[in-house]
């Protein structure tokens, strides 16, 4: 038996469900040397192989003929990817190959919104630089200096596409890219959060990686390498000035005499008590004094990983991908069982990635047949 045998989809597969090669081997009954021989395509394994491959790594057999992944040229920004394990990266580089698919197809069939970001040029920045550019993009989106009531549902409308992944934080909370293609009209910011982080993380996460975007997408993986630990606090440090514009802070720091009065702010901004204390320590804005006295109560009542609040904050959830996947059905362009078919990914992950229900893709019940009286 001959099948279509796409190397790279391989190597995917089995990084994401988290097996080496010799426990790959050991599951279809091949030796290692053959995986990797599989994997770098130097060999093309027997039909009868590649169904036992499909079987233990739970893929549809299709997914082993479809089209290599695009080549991620631009470097992908991994929140805390220094202390990130190995194996979660690989795996979250998957789901964004994944990801880059799901949304190569759609924009193949709706028109999604047109990218609409400011992107800066500059080895360094410095905090009045950042200060200004963080202004300069509110400006932009015709925000003020308020808060952002969902900077998912923002982010989406500029043309963003995010995706939550079914990975739980561990150590990576978030990762972005401006993934390139040779058709301009695909060229996208792109950012993926991991589903287990608090509402007021999660945007963090988000306005980080809007750094990265912003300050950093005209890098490629050697200066990005080269300049790692420097463009993660220039991110932070922008994502603290676009959630918390210091004028706002400025005039907000007057209330600021307590744990309860940041606590206050935390529902007010929707970010996290200790970032809008560091925050206006770092613009300036508190004595010294008070920001020790608050700084240590926050750490004797064990806030520094877990706050008040965190879960009554409401989680913010992408959109774009989700409603397209839904227009495309509700206008009879597709069934969901052709998507599922076309895009040849199993339907729980897919549907994780999208956001839908764990039935979406598989729910196709017959329609009743029509009945008519005799007249």
């Amino acid at each position: 038996m001959s099948l279509k045998f796409n190397a790279t989809r391989l190597k995917d597969a089995r990084l994401l469900r988290e097996l080496t090669q010799p426990e790959l081997a050991d599951l279809i009954g091949v030796t290692k040397q053959a995986i990797s021989q599989y994997e770098n395509g130097v060999v093309v394994p027997r039909g009868d192989i590649i169904i036992d491959m499909a079987e233990s790594l739970n893929m549809p057999l299709s997914y082993f003929s479809m089209e290599e992944s695009n080549n991620i040229k631009t470097p992908i920004f991994f929140r805390s990817r220094k202390t990130s394990r190995k194996k979660t990266r690989e795996k979250y580089t998957v789901y964004i190959h994944w990801v880059i698919d799901i949304y190569t197809y759609i924009n193949n069939l709706l028109t999604l919104p047109k990218v609409n970001i400011l992107r800066k040029c500059q080895e360094y920045y410095s905090l009045d630089e950042i200060i200004m550019i963080a202004n300069e993009l509110r400006q932009h989106w015709g925000l003020g200096n308020g808060p952002i009531s969902n900077l998912t549902l923002l982010l989406e409308n500029n043309g963003f596409v995010i995706a939550k992944t079914p990975l739980k934080a561990d150590k990576v909370d978030a990762c972005s890219l401006y993934f390139t293609n040779i058709d301009s009209n695909k060229n996208r910011p792109m950012i993926f959060l991991t589903s287990s982080t608090s509402a007021v993380r999660s945007r963090r996460d988000l306005a980080h990686e809007l750094g990265h975007q912003v300050l950093h997408s005209w890098m490629d993986k050697e200066t990005f390498d080269a300049k790692q630990a420097n463009i993660e606090a220039e991110a932070d440090l922008f994502a603290s000035c676009f959630l918390m514009p210091p004028d706002a802070m400025k005039r907000e720091s007057f209330s600021v005499t307590s744990t309860d009065s940041l606590l206050y702010l935390k529902r007010r901004w929707g970010t996290s008590a200790q970032s809008i204390l560091y925050h206006m320590y770092t613009l300036g804005i508190l004595k010294d004094s008070l920001f020790e006295n608050l700084k240590a109560n926050i750490y004797s009542r064990r806030w520094r990983n877990s706050e008040p609040y965190d879960n009554e904050i409401k989680q913010e959830f992408p959109e774009l991908i989700k409603d397209a996947i839904k227009l495309l059905v509700k206008a009879d362009i597709r069934k969901p069982a052709q998507i599922s078919d076309e895009l040849s990914f199993p339907t729980k992950d897919l549907s994780e990635l999208c956001g839908l229900s764990e039935t979406f893709f598989i729910d196709n019940k017959p329609t009743k047949p029509m009945l008519r009286l005799i007249k």
